[in-house]
């Protein structure tokens, strides 16, 4: 989950953000929650239970959400110890001019700024295209230096040692943590021949080494990926477009 942090003050540029953020949301598999999908009861524990469950956070930084006690001393003192304890990612979009010479603004100036062009510029001083184009930008940083190294399959150590198979391996333990999208899996004889994928929270699939006819010994190469639609073909001369892939690994008919 990616936790989206603004002031109430600045509810047009959260929902400028969703809206822009949106086509990213749906392909990366992973909620943006803001307390707009706060329901009725509770909203503090809402909140609380929100940011528990967050992996990266954006802040919309404005002179009302560094004036918010509630969002300083709770949300963003709390999204700081946890980028020391635990590695949670911070991103900020910079809204207006305000106080960034003092904490927390200070401390917040430290991370990764949505910019159009590097540039450090509160984007109410921007044409519509370009605070637009800004947010593009930090949606693309946001997949880049933190989704993708996430969903990015990694292959678990006992597959790297050329194991050898059965033609038909069943419960492969392929990857070395469970996949948080689906993955597909490649096996290389000619052409790439695309093989029952990793589900999403597994870690093991059923691959096909060769055919009847297939010599012990023989080598192939396999591969995991994700892309932003399922693939549809059984083969491939080249890898298919993706977002991520694995090291390959050679696998041996036993």
């Amino acid at each position: 989950m990616i936790f989206v942090s603004y002031c109430h003050a600045d509810r047009r540029w959260c929902r400028r953000f969703e809206i822009m953020s949106k086509p990213m949301s749906r392909v990366i598999c992973m909620e943006f929650w803001s307390d707009r999908q706060i329901h009725a009861g509770e909203w503090d524990k809402q909140i609380r239970v929100a940011m528990d469950k967050a992996e990266a956070v954006v802040f919309l930084v404005s002179p009302s959400f560094l004036a918010s006690d509630y969002i300083i001393d709770t949300e963003v003192e709390y999204f700081l110890r946890a980028n020391t304890d635990r590695g949670l990612m911070i991103f900020w979009a910079y809204l207006e001019p305000c106080d960034l010479a003092h904490q927390p603004g200070r401390r917040i100036k430290d991370f990764q700024a949505m910019t159009l062009d590097g540039d450090l510029k509160p984007m109410s001083s921007m044409t519509d295209w370009q605070w637009k184009q800004a947010m593009v930008n930090g949606c693309q940083m946001i997949d880049n230096d933190f989704i993708r190294p996430l969903e990015t399959p990694m292959i678990h150590p006992d597959a790297k040692r050329k194991p050898s198979l059965p033609r038909v391996a069943k419960d492969f333990l392929l990857l070395k943590k469970p996949a948080r999208r689906d993955v597909e899996v490649l096996v290389y004889a000619g052409k790439w021949w695309r093989q029952k994928p990793v589900k999403r929270g597994s870690c093991a699939t059923t691959i096909h080494v060769g055919d009847e006819k297939t010599k012990p010994g023989t080598e192939f190469q396999v591969i995991a990926l994700t892309s932003e639609l399922p693939l549809t073909e059984q083969t491939y001369v080249n890898l298919p477009d993706h977002r991520t892939h694995s090291e390959q690994i050679v696998v041996k008919r036993a």
